[in-house]
C-alpha cells in the first residue's frame, strides 16, 4: 500500500513539529547555564546554574508557545493541501 504525497508531508511535518517544540540547546555563560526550547520562537528556558550554585528554574513564555503552535499546525495544514493542488 503506497501512501500519497500529502500523507507523507503530514507525517514529516508532524515529526518536525514535535522536534521543533522539544529541541533544547544549551547556552553557557561564566556564571549562568540555560537550556532553551522552541523553534522558531524560544518559548521556554530552563536555568540550571547561577553564580550562587545549582538552581532549577523554568521560564515559559505562553505567547511564544502559542505562536509556535499556530505556525507549525498551520504548516501541517497548508503544505499538504498545496502539494495536492499542485499535483491535480
Amino acid at each position: 500500500m503506497m501512501a500519497d504525497r500529502a500523507t507523507l508531508f503530514r507525517v514529516a511535518l508532524g515529526v518536525l513539529f514535535v522536534a521543533a517544540l522539544t529541541y533544547g540547546w544549551t547556552t553557557s555563560y561564566p556564571d549562568n547555564v540555560n537550556v532553551s526550547y522552541g523553534v522558531p520562537l524560544r518559548w521556554g528556558t530552563h536555568q540550571l546554574i547561577t553564580i550562587a550554585g545549582p538552581v532549577d528554574v523554568w521560564t515559559v513564555d505562553a505567547t511564544a508557545l502559542f505562536i509556535d503552535l499556530v505556525v507549525w499546525v498551520g504548516l501541517m495544514i497548508l503544505v499538504p493541501e498545496l502539494v495536492v493542488q499542485r499535483r491535480a
